[in-house]
């Protein structure tokens, strides 16, 4: 590490730990959780320096976090982060390639030990994996990896959707078609929209193409087109997406192509020239950049529910004295076993297993007559407790 770097570093950590107890602070009042996000991006700046993200309210408590560019970085966000934090999300998809280099010395410099067996060569490597990183040095907040790729695409779609209400029969160019590009064809083309991709790169953009039409449901009439050719990309689109990394390549002329009901959106953050975005706005043309945070709250409530439900709602228990046996929660059930919303505490009966993970359409007698006990048990609530 160079000595400016290293003093940016202590700048940055202090200010890591006023956002950490500014999100803590407000979930405290609000009763809600803390919710801190370590996450990359391709968009790399120059001296590779992490930043902060802003401090968001969701339904399910207040988000901010960090973007590091290496694991070093994440780690140093850890140690302070690490017990405020209610939940760390931490991005699960590498984005940094290797790195060789003095990070050990760093992480010493700030006091924090490495796990043994660190060092597997003469140098110091990092593999890059943010994850694989954090999840070793956070011992009092809760771990979850997150898809952050994932997110964003969903928040584009949902963009979408909600302002068009209908996808199928819409035509959408995407400009600029790598990770997040390549996903959200795939979800327009599978919700029946034509999709435009332009890239560069002719071979690759025909490829993805030529597999985004393999992969869609053969049902799907709606297809995937790649054109080299921007301006004709984007003749007749409901909308313009903005999929490169921050690096401006949608025009004013390309606009003009669009449907009079058309939308704007920088999902790359950067991806419109500034005369366009000017002129757009003078037009009343809409032009927004992808938001993610319905899509954060999504997940949240997606990860919280799933945790209660490992703990308390999936599994498999049997009532000795019954002869009956109750699974609920996606657990795998025996031929005859019933299946219910809670298998400790049932109080709805779904169906009868039929040993391979579906239901039976036809009982026997013997089916007959444990759902007629287990509803009799659940009407009096004698159900015995798990």
């Amino acid at each position: 590490m160079q000595e400016e770097d290293l003093d940016y570093l202590k700048r940055w950590m202090v200010q890591v730990e006023g956002h950490i107890r500014e999100l803590h602070d407000l979930a405290q009042r609000s009763g809600r959780l803390a919710i801190f996000t370590i996450s990359s991006t391709v968009k790399v700046p120059q001296k590779r320096w992490p930043y902060l993200t802003p401090i968001r309210s969701i339904v399910h408590g207040h988000i901010g976090g960090v973007v590091v560019f290496s694991q070093s970085q994440a780690i140093l966000a850890c140690s302070v982060v690490d017990g405020l934090a209610d939940v760390v999300l931490v991005d699960a998809e590498k984005k940094i390639g290797i790195q060789y280099g003095r990070s050990a010395e760093l992480l010493v410099h700030f006091g924090i030990t490495l796990p043994a067996n660190t060092q597997i060569t003469k140098s110091y490597v990092e593999m890059g994996n943010l994850s694989a990183a954090c999840a070793r040095f956070l011992q009092y907040s809760k771990f979850q990896e997150f898809k952050a790729n994932d997110i964003t695409v969903d928040a584009v779609w949902l963009q979408l959707t909600s302002w068009f209400k209908v996808l199928s029969g819409r035509k959408f160019a995407i400009i600029g078609v790598g990770n997040i590009g390549f996903k959200l064809a795939l979800k327009l083309v599978e919700s029946g929209s034509t999709v435009e991709i332009v890239r560069r790169d002719l071979a690759r953009g025909m490829l993805m193409a030529d597999v985004l039409n393999l992969v869609k449901p053969s049902s799907t009439l709606a297809t995937v087109h790649y054109n080299q050719d921007p301006l004709q990309a984007c003749l007749y689109a409901d909308a313009i997406i903005g999929c490169t990394s921050g690096q401006p390549v949608i025009r004013w002329e390309m606009i003009q192509g669009l449907k009079e009901s058309g939308l704007l959106i920088d999902v790359g953050k950067g991806c419109f020239y500034a005369d366009a975005v000017q002129k757009a706005i003078a037009e009343g043309i809409p032009i927004y950049r992808c938001d993610i945070t319905s899509s954060i709250d999504g997940l949240v409530a997606a990860m919280e529910r799933n945790r209660a439900y490992l703990s308390n709602e999936m599994g498999r228990r049997v009532l000795a004295e019954e002869e009956i046996c109750l699974i609920s929660g996606g657990h795998m059930g025996l031929v005859g076993d019933l299946i219910v919303d809670n298998f400790r505490h049932p109080t709805r009966f779904f169906g009868v297993s039929d040993g391979s993970g579906d239901m039976k359409r036809q009982w026997t007698d013997e089916d007959q007559r444990r759902v007629d006990l287990l509803k009799r048990l659940m009407a009096e609530q004698s159900v015995p407790g798990g």
